[in-house]
């Protein structure tokens, strides 16, 4: 009887070792998902940045060639060099299973690509092993030459012909001051008049900036603009 029951324990821990051992696991493949993204809308020429990770579900490493395909919603755009893939894209990478490793895409809403109105990023992954999950954004493109307005503030501008010019309602909305900054904080430009109506842009790398104004009284407004 003992013998019975210590075969059967045996059996049992031999069984319960093959179906925990990970060599024996369901593979699955490799996936990019999404840590971080703010931006809801964007204009049209800006680059976005993803921050993003990318891992192996297999139970077994990854070794290959890994790269990254993207895709708007009227086309694939993977070869198109509309964004800036990690480093390690197009070349030989490792992961050992269930790794995962960060992954930064840039990516430019090129007018060539996108147009205004919604739009999506989809971004995937591309080896020899099925992937089982991509960074999907939904995203709504503006025209950068757009008139956008703050009823509430009762401020309005639109950008044409390297010029912000404002339409300037009420008394508060009377700016006296205007700095441009880039992304890194640094004053790129400044203005000062009686009564600013226009703002003329200076020549300045391609990008992102922020354009503050400030009247007598203190009150401040900051746009977001590319130029």
């Amino acid at each position: 009887m003992m013998n019975k029951i210590l075969h059967r324990l045996i059996a049992s821990a031999v069984i319960l070792l093959i179906v925990c051992n990970p060599a024996n696991a369901i593979e699955r493949g490799v996936a990019v998902s999404l840590i971080n993204y703010t931006l809801d809308s964007v204009d049209l020429g800006y680059t976005i940045t993803v921050n993003a990770r990318v891992s192996n579900y297999d139970s077994l490493p990854f070794a290959g060639i890994l790269d990254f395909g993207l895709r708007n919603n009227h086309q694939t755009l993977s070869n198109t060099g509309v964004f800036n893939k990690p480093p390690y894209s197009g070349a030989q990478i490792s992961l050992n299973p269930y790794e995962t490793v960060p992954a930064i895409f840039s990516i430019h809403i090129d007018p060539q690509y996108f147009s205004p109105g919604p739009d999506v990023v989809v971004v995937w992954p591309i080896c020899n092993k099925p992937f089982i999950d991509s960074v999907v954004i939904d995203i709504y493109v503006h025209s950068p030459s757009s008139i956008k307005e703050d009823k509430q503030e009762l401020f309005g501008y639109i950008i044409l012909n390297d010029r912000i010019f404002l339409k300037n309602y009420t008394a508060e909305t009377n700016f006296k001051q205007v700095r441009i900054y880039n992304l890194l904080g640094q004053q790129v430009s400044e203005l000062h008049s009686e009564f600013i109506t226009e703002v003329p842009l200076p020549a300045l790398p391609k990008g992102l900036y922020l354009c503050e104004f400030l009247a007598a009284d203190g009150k401040r407004k900051v746009i977001r603009f590319f130029h």
